[in-house]
């Protein structure tokens, strides 16, 4: 997978250092476009010189996305208003007016924004403007298409070109943009296609965890990544082999951290096989190695493993007790959405147990963070718990506001969605 993003980003900073190409257009499908996001994202932090605009907005029609990226240009410009006049500088000079201009194509739009943010930057210090037009969905290819037809440049180099770059996409799974742009070698234009679907990672994996030039401890992460693999596609047997062959390793290495991750691994795939009460004993092993360490994260997934476990194999007494020590340590890491399920899993736990009271109080908890953290799913079954156990015991004033919360917290998820499908930017990657 390294041997992937290193090309990627090499590709990637490439592009950004040459002079001679204006676009480059990178073929990946949908669920990868988080690579080459987070790949610009990191380049960004490591080159202050440079200007990264990078939009990964839904492409549902040309002029929706020319809106969503002057929109989030203006929030960005607002944004800087404060340092600037902490330091005695005057607001950044708004979009020219064309940039809301209807009767403007959408391309004219961007091309208006982009002149002027250039004409922002200091023409000394060698800073370079990347755009990235890389939306995560094109619903409107031909519209697509369009947009990035305009920044092919087929008439030579122009003034506004200097020290811009711009990255745009195809879709691996369906190309294009590709195709033609191949087929008639458009000029200032450099084409990649990135593979990060299963059987290349795999492949990539492969080569290198068996890769003699690079070192043991980089093999055995690739080896960790493929035993990974094989237990998302069910090769259970093949999964276990690799995470021998780990342990033995970092075992030989004394690094019970590491030994109590393959452990986990372990676990989790004999729990897949059915084989719940050796799973068990797995995740145990593992919280063995590294109870004593300040590996919280290992630590909470070890504890919330053996409460499901025990869970599922009825020990309730057990799965209550690593239940609530899952939520101290969610808490201890600061992270209310594993704390808030680790509460109600508590209570179902003290429930089936035979002791509702105990499980409402757990409830009555789960249901006040998830409340807190805007965690819907959570918050909706708690109170859905805490409702049928007030109905059992015949509380009703307890049970009614209950269900008026449920109601009232089912209404703020309905007018959030409206507004995420009124406002598709918020909810864009970028």
């Amino acid at each position: 997978m390294w041997r992937k993003l290193d090309e990627l980003k090499a590709t990637l900073s490439e592009f950004v250092d040459q002079r001679e190409h204006l676009l480059l257009v990178v073929s990946c499908a949908d669920p990868e476009m988080v690579y080459v996001l987070k790949t610009l994202e990191g380049m960004d932090d490591a080159a202050p010189s440079d200007i990264f605009l990078v939009f990964g907005e839904p492409f549902i029609e040309a002029a929706q996305y020319a809106s969503a990226i002057l929109k989030t240009l203006r929030v960005q410009m607002e944004i800087a208003k404060a340092p600037r006049a902490a330091q005695g500088e005057a607001p950044l000079p708004p979009l020219p007016a064309v940039c809301d201009d209807a009767a403007v194509s959408s391309s004219a739009r961007l091309r208006a924004a982009i002149d002027h943010v250039s004409s922002l930057v200091p023409a000394q210090g060698g800073h370079r403007m990347i755009w990235g037009f890389l939306p995560v969905q094109i619903a409107d290819r031909e519209g697509y298409a369009r947009l990035v037809g305009e920044f092919v440049p087929a008439r030579g180099p122009e003034t506004w070109m200097r020290g811009v770059r711009v990255i745009a996409r195809d879709d691996r799974d369906a190309r294009f943009l590709l195709p033609p742009l191949r087929k008639s070698k458009a000029p200032g234009v450099l084409l990649y296609e990135l593979d990060m679907s299963p059987a290349a990672l795999n492949d990539a994996l492969v080569k290198e965890a068996g890769d003699r030039s690079r070192s043991v401890p980089e093999r055995m992460q690739a080896l960790l990544q493929l035993a990974g693999l094989d237990y998302a596609y069910r090769r259970y047997p093949q999964a276990l082999e690799k995470y021998g062959a780990l342990y033995r390793y970092y075992a030989a290495h004394d690094a019970p951290v590491m030994q109590a991750v393959i452990l986990l691994g372990v676990g989790d795939v004999l729990r897949q096989m059915g084989d719940l009460k050796e799973a068990r004993v797995k995740y145990h092993q593992g919280l063995a190695l590294v109870m004593h360490t300040q590996a919280l994260p290992i630590l909470l997934n070890l504890t919330f493993a053996i409460a499901d476990v025990s869970l599922e194999l009825k020990d309730h007494r057990d799965a209550e007790g690593f239940f609530g020590l899952a939520a101290r340590i969610a808490e201890k890491l600061m992270n209310p959405f594993v704390k808030a399920d680790a509460l109600e899993k508590q209570g179902v736990a003290r429930d089936r147990a035979g002791d509702a009271t105990s499980a409402v109080l757990v409830w009555r908890d789960a249901a006040a963070l998830a409340k807190t953290f805007a965690y819907h799913e959570r918050h909706r079954s708690a109170l859905e718990r805490l409702i049928a156990a007030y109905k059992a015991m015949r509380m009703d004033d307890e049970r009614r506001a209950c269900e008026a919360e449920l109601k009232t917290a089912a209404q703020a998820v309905k007018t959030e969605a409206r507004e995420a499908e009124e406002h598709p930017l918020r909810r864009a990657t970028t």
